[in-house]
C-alpha cells in the first residue's frame, strides 16, 4: 500500500481506479463537517476539502465539481439547507429525523452524527433509533404534489383530486396570452408533439421531439444563441405565443401533466426487477422520493421497492 493509500484510509476516501474520491465520500465529509459545525460556509468546504486531499493530486476542478454535485444531492435529500447570509452561501443540518415508507429499511436525514459514504443514510431494524426519536413517513416528508403548488402560485385554483394536467392546463392559458413568438426560424424550435416512452433529446430530434408542424400547444425548447430555453409554445396558422415557466422544474411539472392529458404514462415500474424508470424528466419532489428510497441505475432509473414507488405514483399520477 502506497502513501497515497495510507492517507485515504486515514481520511476515510474512497476513490476509484484512476484515483478520483468517489461521490459518496465527498458527501459524508461534507455531512459531517455540517453536522459538527452547525454551519458552514461554502467557501469554507471547499478550502477545507482541497488541503484534506491536497495530497493525492487531485485536479481543482474534478473537485469543485465533485462538491457541487455532493451539495446538490445533500440539499435535495434533505440532509442539508442552503442559506444566504452576508458571508455568502453556508449550509445548516435540518432537524434529526427517521424516514419511513413501508419497506424494509429507513432513511436519516439531518443533524444525526451516525456516518455513511453513501449519499443517503439508510438503515434496518433499531439501528440508530437512540438518535432519530422522531419518526415521519415518506409522504409526510414530501408533502403534497409539488404541482398544486405550484398551480396555487401561478393564480390558479387548488384541485386535490385532480392530476398534474390541471398544472398544464392552466399553463395553456398562460402560454395563449403570453409573448409573441416568431416561427421566421423552425430549424431553431424543437417540441414535444409525439408518442413514445422514449422521451428523446430535443437538439437530436427523435423519441418524441419534433420540429413544428401544425397548430397547437406544446412544450417546446427554443435554442437562443448558444442555450436553450424550455417554454410552453402556442401555434395558431403563422402566429405563435409562449409562455417560459419560472423554472425548469415547473417546466418539467408541465410535460409530466402534457404527457397525462396525452392518455401516456410518466414512468414505468418493474416489480420483477424492482426498477423504475421515469419516462419523462422527474421533477424535483420525485427525483427527491427516488433518492431517499433506492439506489440510482442511470440518470431516469432507480432501483427502488414497490412501498416507494406507490409514493412516487401518487406524487407523479397516471392517465385518466
Amino acid at each position: 500500500m502506497s502513501n497515497l493509500d495510507d492517507w485515504a484510509v486515514a481520511i476515510h476516501l474512497q476513490r476509484d481506479q484512476e484515483g478520483v474520491p468517489l461521490l459518496g465520500s465527498v458527501v459524508a465529509h461534507i455531512r459531517n463537517a455540517v453536522i459538527e459545525g452547525g454551519f458552514v460556509t461554502k467557501g469554507r468546504i471547499t478550502s477545507g476539502l482541497k488541503e484534506a486531499y491536497r495530497p493525492l493530486g487531485i485536479d481543482e476542478s474534478v473537485l469543485r465539481a465533485l462538491i457541487k454535485d455532493a451539495l446538490r444531492l445533500l440539499v435535495l435529500a434533505g440532509d442539508v439547507d442552503e442559506l444566504t447570509t452576508g458571508a455568502g452561501r453556508g449550509y445548516a443540518a435540518t432537524p434529526p429525523r427517521r424516514i419511513h415508507w413501508g419497506g424494509g429499511r429507513d432513511a436519516l436525514l439531518g443533524g444525526i452524527s451516525l456516518t455513511s459514504s453513501k449519499v443517503v443514510r439508510h438503515v434496518e431494524g433499531t439501528e440508530g433509533a437512540a438518535e432519530s426519536s422522531v419518526m415521519t413517513t415518506l409522504r409526510d416528508e414530501l408533502g403534497r404534489p409539488a404541482w398544486r403548488d405550484i398551480l396555487v402560485g401561478l393564480g390558479g385554483a387548488d384541485l386535490p383530486d385532480g392530476n398534474a394536467s390541471t398544472l398544464t392546463d392552466f399553463a395553456r392559458t398562460l402560454t395563449l396570452i403570453g409573448s409573441r413568438y416568431s416561427l421566421d426560424e423552425p430549424e431553431n424550435v424543437a417540441v414535444l408533439s409525439g408518442r413514445s416512452e422514449f422521451f428523446g433529446s430535443a437538439e437530436s430530434l427523435n423519441g418524441r421531439w419534433q420540429r413544428v408542424g401544425g397548430d397547437g400547444f406544446y412544450p417546446a425548447i427554443v435554442r437562443s444563441g448558444y442555450t436553450d430555453q424550455s417554454i410552453l409554445l402556442s401555434i395558431r396558422g403563422r402566429e405563435a405565443t409562449l409562455w417560459q415557466p419560472p423554472s425548469r422544474d415547473v417546466w418539467n411539472w408541465c410535460v409530466v401533466g402534457y404527457t397525462l392529458a396525452a392518455g401516456e404514462p410518466v414512468m414505468r415500474y418493474d416489480r420483477a426487477q424492482a426498477k423504475l424508470d421515469f419516462l419523462t424528466p422527474p421533477p424535483i419532489q420525485a427525483e427527491r422520493a427516488a433518492l431517499l428510497t433506492g439506489e440510482k441505475l442511470s440518470a431516469w432509473s432507480w432501483h427502488l421497492d414497490e412501498y416507494a414507488f406507490q409514493v412516487i405514483a401518487a406524487l407523479m399520477g397516471s392517465p385518466r
